[in-house]
């Protein structure tokens, strides 16, 4: 793993990076808690990164997150739940995680617009936040399931 300013050095290129980009479709899997994600490789030519997509629809909550391989999450745009920072103030229910020295991904901002209209608003804002394009579409999530009992 890199040293702490090895890092920030890498994610500031990494975020300040127009050429990022996802190729192909992409597509929700239903995960072990009943939600549904992705995890879809991104071009960069200056680090390995991947996107991952993250929806509880128990919980109402949305996230897209863009990952540098042995560093972690290195941006993050949440929906559906509000984030406590470390000065005591919550943010609201869509909220930007950006790495920045120090604090890594633990500070959150409102970015703008501050709502989306949909989960494809979602991803397109977050692509433009991320710098990211994205070559492809992105499916609906499958539909949920009906409790048996």
């Amino acid at each position: 793993m890199p040293g702490p300013l090895t890092a920030d050095l890498e994610v500031a290129q990494l975020l300040a990076d127009h050429h990022k980009h996802v190729v192909g479709d992409l597509h929700w899997r239903t995960d072990d808690a009943g939600g549904h994600d992705f995890v879809a490789p991104v071009r960069s030519t200056t680090g390995e990164l991947v996107v991952r997509g993250q929806r509880c629809p128990a919980a109402g909550s949305l996230r897209f997150a863009l990952v540098l391989r042995g560093v972690g999450r290195i941006l993050a745009l949440d929906l559906g739940h509000t984030h406590l920072g470390p000065d005591g103030r919550s943010t609201g229910e869509l909220h930007l995680h950006r790495w920045q020295p120090g604090h890594r991904d633990r500070l959150a901002e409102t970015p703008t617009p501050h709502h989306p209209a949909d989960l494809h608003a979602a991803w397109q804002l977050f692509c433009r936040l991320a710098r990211l394009t994205h070559d492809g579409q992105l499916s609906d999530p499958p539909p949920a399931q009906e409790t048996l009992l």
